[in-house]
């Protein structure tokens, strides 16, 4: 009988994305814009690909993908190195509404699907479900990427990348 009554960690998460409603997810989007514009404080004036750099963290990167009247378009990722393979991961699209001040995660692409299997559509029930999944994902990173002193422009993660990668090329020539 307790076997029977047991759920999988994969159910318990599909009862409690169930409960949220449409509203809350509204909310949850309002939530990532404060936090993506706190991250990204130069977006008004960013064009292309910039890189915020920590020392002891991964470099985070950030691409303007398209920029409209009332949206922007962004990637935003980390790039690591493995094995001389140049690896993103996570690696999300993210529309930014600029009238209802929302952000919304758009897709995630993955390289390495065992460690963000649980984002895939088909893991979902519902598309209500990925993208609580998704966009719940994405607030939690913003939060870890701001506590950890990233932002765009680079000025305000405190640390100018150019001088960085200057003193690594420094310590491999010694």
């Amino acid at each position: 009988m307790l076997a029977q009554m047991s759920l999988s960690v994969k159910q318990l998460q599909q009862l409690k994305d169930s409960t949220r409603g449409f509203g809350e997810l509204m909310q949850l989007y309002e939530d990532n814009y404060v936090r993506f514009r706190q991250l990204v404080r130069g977006m008004d004036e960013m064009e292309g690909e910039s890189r915020s750099i920590r020392f002891g963290d991964v470099t985070l990167h950030i691409q303007i993908l398209q920029r409209s009247r009332y949206t922007t378009t962004t990637q935003l990722t980390y790039l690591f190195t493995i094995d001389n393979q140049v690896t993103r991961s996570p690696d999300l699209k993210i529309r930014i509404y600029h009238d209802a001040q929302q952000a919304e995660v758009m897709s995630c692409c993955r390289n390495d699907p065992e460690t963000f299997d649980w984002l895939e559509k088909s893991a979902c029930r519902t598309t209500m479900q990925w993208r609580w999944r998704m966009n719940r994902f994405f607030h939690k990173w913003l939060n870890y990427c701001l506590r950890t002193g990233h932002g765009f422009p680079q000025e305000n993660s405190g640390i100018d990348w150019r001088d960085f990668v200057g003193s690594v090329s420094a310590n491999k020539q010694k």
